[in-house]
């Protein structure tokens, strides 16, 4: 509502209506009135009433109140020097106008259409609200001078005729304006000081209300990082992590979207989630491109601070935000080590976001900079151990090569030379000690062949491993029942991981376990790769007494995958793992 600066009243009816007598007896059902509004607001906040409610509900007990037919509750957001306790700011009723905007929190009649929740506007010279504001007192406007004010348009729309703005005080500072208006002719005499006594003890249902947020909001907040700290622990993917906190993000801040985006080295940017509305430009694993230059994005990146817009019609380049439904959105940047990493964004179709959603965003993404720190450390972990793995599987090939055509056939060619070098003529007993040593020779090709074998089998690399799962139980010495459901080749890392999951298994069941049949199930389904061993041996088995059991863990988990080891004595041993496959085909059953 709008008063000109020469124009507004300010305070002069507050005590028009005051006789130096007793209160009569419309004054006592005033006051009765009002105690009773406030009982029903107290009600509100004791009952755990969100703010909104509590807003909308003071507005609407005022409005009937003092007869009004349209009424709000606004927050202010006023400049730094416009604040009380600013050190530049001047003296109430001394200064300039003060600079900002109000954001309507609750509205009452009339005015809730044109006026909705989250209505936010710039505070202008000639609005009561401003007077209001810049004095600290109400402010009175009416006729002329309110139709023809800033938002004279709308006052037509609703037939208003005459308004009154009186500031709220919490916690000793201008926290927000409250503003009823009438088709009246005007207010009666006294209006002004029933909105200030009534939104004085209000105020205090405000602060309560407002503290009781606020406290919801700490603990949705630590439910929310206690929830991705449990995706981290339990070794979800980056991924999974990223897209998890915009899940939060949105349904911490409302709104109609959320997006996480990664500033890459090279000064582009990656989105690594989105939650909400979408559009063509929406591609989560892709490049973040055509956003405006005067944009969250852009700013983030620019100022490594938060930052806002309050309407894509008034920023070039954000015709697609629109199209997809956004009005206004509000950024935080996630700083990760020390560097700006990347930003999450929340938007909304409804109107501005409130003046306080950049605090309470970047009070969020400082706890969520340490989820996206862990989960990234963990892939690089994760990574690092993998590269450790191949390096050490690319050793074995090696040696495998180098035994089988250096030694082995070094060895081979002695054993031929020695059995056709004894001439016909020479005695029994040098053919027999030279057969005796081609034996021997023989044992040791046999044995190297096997040493070969256990640290990386030819047969592994040349048919995939299917294959060398049957060619390792044919050389079992207990029998082997397999179940592998295997169709085609998985990649490389996985083909070795799993062989020496089954190898290690079955030697222990042979050699320790005292088992008499080892039962293995291996099939590869949709992206995962199952491998289960049983035998029905002592069981006991126990890693930490250090066997081959801790290196395959490492093995397993340096994948990506998981392994478990079930071994109660006298019960047999089971080990289940599970990997991750990359491009791996349906699954064909193969019964060995």
């Amino acid at each position: 509502m709008s008063a000109p600066d020469t124009g507004a009243e300010v305070g002069q009816t507050a005590d028009a209506g005051a006789t130096d007598g007793p209160p009569d007896q419309s004054r006592l059902r005033q006051l009765a009135e009002e105690q009773a509004a406030l009982r029903r607001v107290a009600t509100l906040v004791a009952g755990g009433a969100r703010p909104a409610e509590v807003f909308t509900a003071v507005a609407d007990e005022l409005g009937r109140l003092i007869g009004a037919e349209a009424t709000f509750v606004a927050s202010v957001d006023l400049s730094s020097t416009d604040r009380p306790g600013s050190p530049s700011a001047d003296p109430p009723g001394e200064s300039g106008e003060p600079e900002g905007h109000i954001r309507v929190l609750g509205s009452y009649g009339r005015v809730s259409g044109e006026v909705p929740v989250g209505f936010r506007m710039r505070l202008q010279p000639g609005m009561v609200t401003t007077a209001a504001l810049r004095t600290g007192r109400p402010a009175r406007v009416n006729g002329d001078k309110l139709a023809k004010g800033p938002f004279g348009a709308i006052v037509g729309r609703l037939g208003l005729r005459a308004a009154v703005a009186t500031p709220i005080v919490v916690g000793g500072r201008h926290w927000g304006v409250t503003v009823a208006a009438t088709s009246r002719e005007d207010f009666p005499a006294g209006t002004e000081s029933r909105m200030a006594d009534f939104m004085e003890l209000a105020a205090m249902a405000i602060a309560n209300a407002k503290a009781e947020q606020e406290l919801r909001d700490l603990v949705d907040t630590q439910a929310a990082l206690r929830r991705l700290a449990m995706l981290v622990a339990q070794g979800d993917t980056p991924e999974a992590v990223f897209a998890a906190a915009t899940r939060e993000a949105l349904r911490h801040f409302g709104g109609g979207t959320a997006r996480m985006i990664r500033y890459e080295l090279d000064g582009t940017a990656t989105l690594l989630a989105n939650e909400g509305t979408t559009g063509p430009h929406v591609l989560v694993g892709k490049r973040w491109e055509g956003y405006p230059p005067t944009g969250l994005t852009a700013t983030v990146l620019r100022t490594g601070r938060s930052a806002r817009v309050d309407d894509y019609r008034d920023i070039p380049g954000g015709e697609p935000y629109l199209r997809e439904g956004l009005r206004s959105a509000v950024a935080a940047p996630i700083h990760v080590n020390g560097r700006l990493w990347g930003a999450i964004a929340v938007g909304s179709g409804q109107g501005p976001l409130a003046p306080d959603a950049e605090q309470r965003m970047t009070q969020f993404t400082d706890l969520v900079a340490t989820a996206v720190a862990n989960a990234q450390n963990r892939a690089e972990l994760i990574a690092s151990r993998a590269r450790i793995v191949a390096a050490s599987d690319e050793a074995r090939r090696r040696f495998e090569r180098d035994l089988h055509d250096g030694a082995q056939q070094h060895l081979l060619a002695l054993a031929f030379r020695l059995r056709f070098a004894v001439a016909p003529h020479e005695s029994d007993d040098i053919h027999t000690e030279v057969t005796d040593v081609a034996a021997e020779l023989a044992d040791v090709i046999d044995e190297l062949r096997e040493i070969s074998r256990g640290i990386h089998p030819a047969i592994l690399s040349e048919a995939g491993l299917r294959a060398a799962l049957r060619a390792l139980a044919r050389r079992s010495a207990i029998p082997v029942e397999m179940d592998v459901r295997i169709d085609g080749r998985l990649p490389e890392p996985v083909e070795v991981g799993a062989y020496y999951v089954v190898s290690e298994m079955v030697t222990n069941a042979a050699k320790y376990a005292r088992a008499s049949v080892v039962r293995v199930d291996a099939e590869a389904s949709g992206d995962t790769l199952r491998v289960c061993v049983r035998d029905d041996g002592l069981g006991g088995a126990d890693p930490v007494q250090g066997s081959g059991l801790v290196g395959l863990k490492d093995r397993i988990e340096a994948l990506g995958g998981t392994f478990s080891l079930h071994s109660p004595p006298g019960g047999g041993t089971t080990v289940s793992c599970e990997l991750p496959v990359t491009g791996a085909g349906p699954a064909a059953s193969s019964h060995d």
